[in-house]
């Protein structure tokens, strides 16, 4: 009798999302907003504090806004307004070799601040930008399931002359947020999937072969001892 070792393969079903990350801007957008809804006042009284200005003088945001082109869409009624522009992703993504793709949004930061404060409107809107940049940088975008970091890239003033004739002071602060994985070329189902007549049923699994070790013993036939 002689004893075998040979290899041996199962097929298991991989559970499971096959399609992996999916991360928009929208997402990137909300997530931004939700940090400053939710820390910009508290930055604003610490920006307070550390100029001597008494705390939560400076009116919270009235006004929340999404735009990709200009801050020129508001209503005098909303001020202070935060408006977040972003016009898409910056620069081209990068592949890692595991497939996932890490990309980088540019996005701004717009404060607008009613012009009846005179010159301090645009000293607290100053202060609303070093607010929100800080906001930013300091604390984790929480809304997202991928890890994101971001980066500040600079900031600008100016006072905006509105089509009412009304002026506004306002703040512009510009940053990168890098995405490690939005998505992954490697994942979806199988290639020689089909394409599902109900869009609603979930994707075809991939499988996963396993490898195992099993002991054979061969046995001669006619009972003779090799």
């Amino acid at each position: 009798m002689n004893t075998l070792t040979v290899d041996a393969y199962a097929a298991t079903t991989i559970p499971g999302d096959v399609v992996g990350p999916m991360v928009s801007g929208g997402d990137i957008e909300q997530a931004v907003l939700d940090q400053l809804k939710a820390w910009l006042p508290r930055y604003i009284c610490a920006a307070e504090e550390q100029h001597g200005i008494t705390k939560g003088s400076t009116p919270a945001p009235r006004g929340w806004a999404v735009t990709g082109r200009d801050l020129q869409k508001l209503l005098s009624d909303q001020l202070p307004c935060v408006v977040l522009l972003a016009a898409g992703i910056g620069t081209a993504p990068h592949r890692e070799g595991t497939g996932a793709y890490s990309a980088t949004w540019g996005i701004d930061i717009g404060v607008v601040f009613n012009a009846a404060w005179g010159r301090e409107a645009r000293r607290r809107a100053q202060l609303y930008a070093r607010a929100v940049q800080l906001c930013l940088v300091q604390r984790p975008l929480v809304a997202l399931s991928q890890p994101c970091e971001v980066d500040w890239r600079g900031e600008v003033y100016d006072e905006l002359d509105f089509a009412d004739s009304r002026s506004y002071s306002a703040s512009v602060c510009s940053f990168n947020v890098l995405c490690r994985e939005v998505a992954n070329s490697n994942g979806g189902p199988p290639p020689d999937a089909a394409p599902p007549a109900d869009p609603t049923v979930p994707f075809v699994p991939w499988t996963e072969v396993a490898k195992t070790t099993v002991t054979v013993e061969k046995t001669p036939i006619d009972g003779s001892k090799s």
